[in-house]
């Protein structure tokens, strides 16, 4: 196998925000303006149809179907938001090429460019079936369709075409522009060989810091193997944090059922590691779907041991969430979302304050 020699030396690493996914459009614009005017590098909307969430999470609220699983477009807000982000980048973390074929994701990637010069960055994942399967589509292999549409983005990015098929991507980055980024939430042996092949960045979720140095060794060898530098690719992290003013505070927050529901996504080995099964038998990534589950979603949050979320959700001061950040070496960008507001405890400009100082931090 091939090494990698260079020493890895980032010291900066830039931190962007998940911004609202509910309309209406003007406070969304207003959420971003302000998180960018907080130090955000970047603002990501998820690519959702349904949460993993469900509205008895909040027996103080009244809510409906409707208030949990209400998602906007994200390559919509991310052109009608474009022009308050100011340089920051704005990003999808993370779509699919299940329900959205390469080529209009290429498409869609390269007309956003045209407002936003060098700032758009395609997330693209393996898919959950939560966003599909219930809506009638269907998948032999998210592995085999992610490497197929990872490549053909990767194309139509680079070449206007014809390719053998004749398949042709005219539409080119605007003037100036270095062109929207690809980026992989990449975690297996086969994804981090795609992303040090073909992206320009790396975002995975759910890795814990040991993992997640293995695995920017893996991206790194795969990106010299292609041909390519060794530090082509951004290396990147997902987190979902509950940030408090202390760790006490913090850590009373995890008991929440939407920080539970969120240790549901965690990987089975997480789980064995402290002599537990996965209450759903595998990470709910590949089989939560919270609207045709009923009780059995609740029953299922309850039995996650205290352990494996307080393990493996970042928790803390905004001084606690930086010191976790600075573990990862070489990280350079993170998508940083707070589950404090959530769960009810915190407003949104504390949240931001308190990210804001996370950036202060790490930057």
């Amino acid at each position: 196998m091939t090494t990698t020699t260079q020493k890895i030396t980032h010291s900066t690493i830039h931190v962007g925000s998940r911004v609202p996914v509910a309309p209406p459009f003007d406070a969304i614009r207003d959420v971003v303006r302000a998180e960018v005017e907080a130090g955000a590098a970047s603002v990501w909307w998820p690519d959702h149809l349904l949460s993993f969430n469900a509205p008895d999470f909040w027996p103080e609220r009244s809510l409906s179907v409707a208030d949990v699983h209400t998602y906007l477009d994200p390559f919509v807000c991310m052109t009608a938001c474009a022009d308050v982000a100011g340089d920051a980048l704005v990003g999808v973390a993370v779509t699919d090429a299940i329900r959205r074929m390469p080529a209009t994701l290429a498409q869609t990637a390269l007309s956003i460019d045209q407002i936003a010069p060098s700032r758009v960055v395609l997330g693209l994942g393996a898919g959950e079936p939560a966003n599909y399967t219930p809506y009638g589509w269907d998948v032999g292999s998210p592995a085999d369709r992610l490497a197929e549409a990872a490549t053909a983005i990767r194309t139509h990015f680079d070449h206007a075409g014809p390719d053998a098929a004749g398949a042709a991507m005219g539409l080119r980055p605007a003037p100036g522009s270095r062109g929207p980024q690809l980026w992989l939430a990449a975690h297996g042996p086969r994804g981090l060989a795609l992303t040090g092949a073909q992206a320009d960045g790396w975002l995975p979720y759910h890795l814990d810091v040991d993992e997640w140095h293995r695995s920017r060794d893996a991206v790194r060898v795969a990106a010299t193997e292609a041909g390519r530098h060794d530090d082509a690719v951004t290396l990147g992290l997902s987190v979902n944090a509950v940030i408090a003013d202390d760790a006490d505070a913090a850590r009373a927050i995890l008991d929440h059922p939407v920080v539970r529901a969120l240790a549901l996504l965690f990987p089975e080995r997480w789980y064995r590691r402290f002599g537990f099964e996965h209450p759903l038998g595998s990470s709910g990534l590949h089989s939560l779907i919270a609207t045709r589950m009923g009780p059995t979603l609740r029953n299922a949050i309850d039995a996650v041991p205290f352990e494996v979320i307080e393990a493996y959700v970042p928790h803390g001061s905004p001084d606690d969430i930086a010191r976790h950040l600075r573990r990862h070496e070489g990280l350079e960008h993170v998508r940083l979302a707070d589950f404090a507001p959530n769960a009810g405890q915190a407003s949104a400009a504390a949240s931001r304050e308190r990210r804001a100082e996370v950036m202060r931090l790490v930057r």
